[in-house]
């Protein structure tokens, strides 16, 4: 077992994964970011080949700004988008360290863990963590129990073994510190079904130091909370 997901400092190789529109790539900017140092070379891959909306290559000027190499669909951002991945990616994890880490954002549910497991024989040459982001806003997971269903269809697609769970059912700006704690029950219970730790859960910066406060008076006060900068919009926004 690696050991114990540290969100404070880059992993070797860190996977996000997750249903559809919980928010996996605006996390995997917001770990990609706190994780850049001038000492490391980081490395985020996009292997979202699913779906092309809101995803980490449309970050990818940005991301060279803070110091971040970015991998992923080689057609993204251009107008045509075909399921192709860059070359380099496998040498990329292969090589991945303590002082080259990698950070993989995942395309969603089962269809996006096939393009994972394309490069799962080098993942697991290596430490790794596989980490799923539980939405209870997301209808098809809103519940401890279908969130299982999905982590459990993701690690047998994938080839890989889910080693921590991060709890994401924040609604950007439109989150109170009420919607976000009423989830605290099912990501408590997601976590008993599947044995996994609860690494954070998540709130919009401003919003984390009241949802601390609301923790330690009810179940769930032992949870850390990652405050979010909300780096992915919508096309309205």
């Amino acid at each position: 077992m690696p050991a114990p997901f540290n969100l404070k400092q880059a992993f070797p190789l860190t996977i996000i994964t997750g249903h559809y529109g919980v928010g996996k790539t605006n996390l995997a900017l917001n770990l990609a970011v706190s994780w850049a140092k001038p000492d490391l070379s980081l490395s985020l891959i996009d292997l979202d080949i699913v779906n092309p909306y809101f995803r980490s290559s449309d970050s990818a000027a940005w991301l060279a700004t803070q110091g971040v190499t970015l991998l992923g669909p080689s057609l993204a951002g251009s107008t045509l988008d075909t399921p192709a991945l860059a070359p380099g990616i496998d040498e990329t994890i292969r090589q991945a360290s303590i002082r080259n880490p990698v950070l993989i954002d995942v395309g969603g549910d089962p269809d996006g863990a096939r393009a994972l497991a394309r490069y799962t024989a080098s993942i697991i040459r290596n430490e790794y963590h596989l980490v799923y982001l539980a939405n209870f806003n997301r209808p098809e997971v809103a519940t401890a129990a279908q969130a299982l269903i999905l982590l459990q269809a993701i690690e047998a697609q994938s080839h890989l073994r889910a080693t921590a769970i991060i709890g994401n059912s924040h609604l950007k700006d439109e989150s109170t510190v009420e919607q976000i704690i009423s989830t605290v029950p099912e990501l408590l219970e997601l976590s008993r079904i599947s044995g996994l730790p609860i690494a954070a859960i998540t709130a919009p910066e401003g919003l984390a130091a009241a949802i601390g406060q609301a923790l330690a008076a009810g179940p769930g006060a032992e949870l850390a909370v990652l405050p979010l900068s909300i780096y992915v919009k919508t096309p309205w926004e």
